[in-house]
């Protein structure tokens, strides 16, 4: 066997500590590289650090923390003891704190380098994390001096076989010479959009391996970091997928099912469109029930109404879904949508499809994941990505939105774009006509199916929902704008209307 045929050894990697940062740097730091993480005072770069070396030493490994600051060891513990990855019995036996700071200042970077190199080889470490890079830097005599120190760093833990990471602020010039000593580089920032903050994470170098590129969303918790990649960069191109025109998942209202063929294709997309009242939550509730039934898992996710709330409104319209949800074949769940990340949001969404296994999905409310704090433009990427990952994984996905316009045939969508990126979309609206509203759906588009589009009025009551057999009582109604055609005259000024009431002409005879 020549050496061309000879098997490519496996890269060694160093877990990070955080599942998403593992996700971008495509499965963590390389074994005995050196990275250098920079971002502004409060950006997370500490946690991080202890996040790695905690995680490193629960797998085995040892780590050594050398700080660089006069904040001492007992009170940065301290704020860590919160963090659930704190185990405070492995300090002091395979997870070191070590203080360079009075090194630093009385021998210069050549008694520090020394003290990191000793330190290294005492402890046995196999992940040095150095925080406060910049007091280093700062202390260097030249540029020249500080680039040996980070070479020298680098040389010598690539052969003691430790990874290295060494936390500094923010440098603004991207062509520092400190960037180009180090084999990658993660940025963390603090953005401030409208009255929000909102924290990001960029890797913008790493040497000799591919990442994903661009800014991530990131927030920090018990948990430590939580990097949320960005569904577009994750989930680029449409899934591969077997068409069945044939199979179809219905909602167990007949006539409903009817005007659709039978229901919708599996592991389609549709978006319930409508204004608030009109019956779009309800219609999602059917679809999970029927599914259940049929023995297809179901998933709520939700924004307003809790588990508690959903089951009250099907138990008051006859629908059984409580026995779904008791038995474990319908999941309910709710978030708030208050400050909440669209990025974490999804990634939980595709957790839970993941865990109960779903094969149908109702996503109750799009404006949290698709408004604030996205990036303008980004929403109908985000939205495709999305998509394309529960189709891949097999799930049929409905959607529902509210119309800006209470009443009438327009339609006024609080987010723009996603009509053309579902397959199917299905309008409810109500329709005022002698000082009654009436509630009445369409069916606007359906990809790869026949479907019956005409205008089809419905009910809400203690016996469910109930859909017109057909079109007529519809047609009876104009489109969102039925009145009497004396309205103009109510409208016209008041004498006028006056002297034409026949009760008028009555009192003068």
């Amino acid at each position: 066997m020549n050496e061309a045929e000879q098997p490519e050894e496996t890269t060694r990697r160093v877990r990070t500590g955080s599942t998403g940062l593992d996700t971008l740097l495509r499965g963590g730091w390389l074994h005995g590289g050196t990275y250098m993480v920079t971002g502004a005072p409060g950006t997370g770069k500490t946690i991080l650090g202890n996040q790695l070396c905690f995680s490193h030493v629960a797998n085995g490994g040892r780590a050594v923390f050398v700080t660089m600051l006069s904040e001492s060891h007992g009170r940065m513990t301290e704020h860590l003891r919160r963090m659930r990855f704190f185990q405070r019995d492995v300090i002091g036996q395979s997870l070191h704190y070590v203080s360079g700071y009075a090194t630093l200042k009385s021998e210069g970077l050549e008694g520090l380098a020394k003290l990191l190199y000793r330190s290294v080889r005492e402890h046995e470490a196999t992940v040095l994390v150095v925080d406060g890079l910049l007091a280093a830097q700062e202390s260097a005599g030249s540029v020249l001096a500080f680039r040996e120190f980070l070479h020298g760093l680098g040389v010598h833990n690539a052969l003691a076989g430790c990874t290295t990471l060494v936390l500094t602020n923010r440098q603004e010039n991207a062509a520092d010479p400190q960037f180009a000593m180090v084999d990658g580089v993660v940025v963390l920032e603090l953005q401030q959009r409208g009255l929000r903050a909102v924290r990001t994470v960029e890797v913008t170098k790493l040497r000799g391996e591919a990442q994903l590129l661009g800014r991530h969303t990131f927030d920090i918790t018990e948990r430590g970091l939580n990097i949320y990649p960005r569904l577009e960069s994750l989930h680029r191109h449409p899934p591969q997928e077997k068409l069945d025109l044939e199979r179809r998942q219905g909602f167990g209202l007949a006539r409903l099912d009817e005007m659709m063929q039978g229901g919708v294709r599996p592991h389609c997309s549709t978006l319930l469109l409508g204004s608030p009242g009109s019956g779009k939550t309800l219609m999602g509730l059917h679809f999970l029930e029927c599914g259940a039934r049929q023995g297809e898992p179901g998933l709520y996710f939700g924004f307003m109404e809790t588990a508690p709330r959903l089951l009250a409104k099907a138990d008051g319209v006859g629908l059984p879904l409580r026995p779904a949800v008791d038995s474990g074949r319908v999941v309910l769940e709710t978030r708030a949508a208050v400050e909440s990340l669209p990025d974490a949001l999804a990634h939980e969404l595709l957790g839970l499809v993941e865990r109960h296994r779903i094969q149908r999905l109702v996503l109750d409310g799009l404006e949290p994941l698709l408004q604030e704090p996205l990036e303008p433009n980004r929403a109908p990427d985000f939205l495709t990505a999305l998509l394309n990952v529960l189709r891949s994984r097999g799930v049929t996905t409905m959607m529902t939105q509210q119309t800006q316009v209470l009443f009438g045939p327009r339609l006024e969508a609080k987010v723009e774009g996603v009509e053309g990126i579902v397959d199917n979309i299905v309008f409810l609206r109500y329709v005022e006509f002698r000082s009654q509203l009436y509630r009445m759906l369409s069916i606007l588009k359906m990809r790869e199916s026949d479907y019956q589009p005409a205008l089809r009025e419905f009910s809400i009551s203690t016996r469910g929902i109930d859909v017109a057999e057909t079109f007529e009582s519809a047609e009876a109604i104009l489109t969102g704008l039925a009145r009497p055609l004396n309205v103009k005259t109510k409208r016209s000024r008041p004498k006028k209307a006056v002297r034409r009431l026949p009760s008028r002409k009555r009192s003068r005879s």
